[in-house]
């Protein structure tokens, strides 16, 4: 079912995506017509996610919630993990002003979503979570914005080094637990911010006026991994 939900929205993403009036730099995706509604409260699926939540406050260790708290930075820089390279933004300044971007857009775009469904994070929704930080009482929970971001991002960093696919892909979906781990989002938030992560990485692979600092972020950062600077053709 994920995965027809995912190629739905793919097919969705081929349409002209800038609205009337839209900033070039804002993809204007409109996720609140693309991805699925949060589970209605009260309903079984509501009670599953905050279960869900719940076993995780439980059996989360001390090494999982520094791991997590870690993670509450939205840069491309908690990825290095994943490319085997030890990232700096001062020595990648193409790659942080690119992925700076993607942060920006990603929020812009998320913020919308989030205000149209208003869900309650898990914190308000019961007492009985407990939090490993303190979120702003206006950032609703659906979707994720940093799953967003780190779906976007490993989109993005999977075309730039596809040598490193799984790597990055196995990061982004750790990146994004955190946010259950912390105990600040519902697992259905996550799952929402990996489809919007997936729809705005392959909108940008696609739009025009993201091209010229894409490619100059890619090149760089091949270069600081010594890959060629194209990657080689799969037979």
């Amino acid at each position: 079912m994920k995965r027809l939900v995912l190629l739905s929205l793919m097919l969705l993403i081929g349409q002209p995506a800038l609205a009337d009036g839209s900033s070039p730099n804002r993809a204007a995706i409109e996720l609140s017509n693309l991805l699925p509604p949060p589970p209605a409260a009260g309903s079984t699926a509501a009670r599953q996610d905050l279960q869900a939540v719940l076993a995780v406050q439980r059996s989360r260790t001390a090494d999982e919630q520094s791991a997590a708290k870690a993670d509450m930075e939205r840069s491309v820089f908690r990825f290095a993990d994943a490319l085997g390279l030890s990232m700096q933004a001062a020595s990648l300044p193409k790659t942080a002003a690119f992925f700076g971007r993607v942060a920006d857009l990603d929020k812009a775009e998320v913020k919308d979503a989030k205000l149209y469904w208003r869900r309650a994070r898990p914190p308000v929704t019961s007492d009985q979570v407990h939090p490993l930080s303190q979120e702003k009482p206006d950032d609703w929970s659906y979707p994720s914005g940093h799953a967003t971001f780190g779906y976007t991002t490993a989109i993005l960093l999977a075309n730039m080094v596809p040598e490193k696919r799984a790597d990055i892909f196995a990061r982004a979906d750790v990146y994004a637990q955190h946010r259950v781990v912390m105990g600040v989002h519902f697992p259905s938030d996550v799952e929402a911010g990996r489809l919007a992560g997936t729809v705005i990485g392959a909108q940008l692979l696609q739009q025009a006026d993201w091209q010229a600092d894409y490619q100059a972020a890619r090149a760089e950062l091949r270069a600081a991994l010594q890959l060629p600077a194209s990657p080689a053709q799969a037979p």
